[in-house]
């Protein structure tokens, strides 16, 4: 989401923003099913935790799953998530409404770093920055829609560059 959510403010506050750096994001247009598919897996979470090998045992392996386990909130009777599973839901189905005409205002320069194993196919990722202004893309190897997390050199060095250009 905080892709989408930058290129929501460099469009409506062009004066905030002086470049738009974008990982795996796009105009939106996900669908009701996804949204609730992630409401439904955040309320699966047998809260609380007693500790966060617990967490990391329940949530996964992969690189998100760890990133939840290590941020879980310490209250007196176990480990919490830091939200709530309701208000995550509504928070991505505001994604879901598709922002063409945003995306096509943004005026200022664009990086879109995509992530070879993300979220996006090939026709999506061509439409978005097809439509964009000033965009460039960004390809990270071996990476997925969490490439901060499970490619973070790869993702470190294309940010780099992103700013080097600027």
């Amino acid at each position: 989401m905080g892709a989408h959510t930058a290129m929501l403010v460099a469009a409506e506050r062009p004066d905030l923003v002086r470049q738009l750096i974008m990982l795996e994001g796009d105009q939106g247009g996900t669908t009701t099913e996804e949204h609730q598919a992630l409401g439904a897996f955040f309320r699966s979470w047998e809260v609380p935790f007693s500790s966060r090998a617990e967490a990391a045992e329940a949530l996964g392996n992969g690189p998100l799953a760890r990133a939840w386990a290590a941020d879980l909130e310490q209250r007196a009777d176990g480990l919490y998530p830091r939200f709530d599973a309701d208000v995550m839901q509504t928070t991505i189905e505001a994604v879901g409404e598709p922002r063409w005409s945003e995306w096509e205002s943004v005026e200022v320069p664009a990086v879109v770093i995509y992530a070879d194993g993300g979220m996006f196919s090939e026709e999506q990722k061509a439409e978005f920055i097809g439509r964009g202004r000033q965009v460039r893309r960004v390809d990270i190897p071996e990476a997925s829609h969490d490439a901060h997390l499970d490619a973070f050199d790869h993702w470190i060095a294309a940010l780099r560059s992103a700013i080097a250009v600027r």
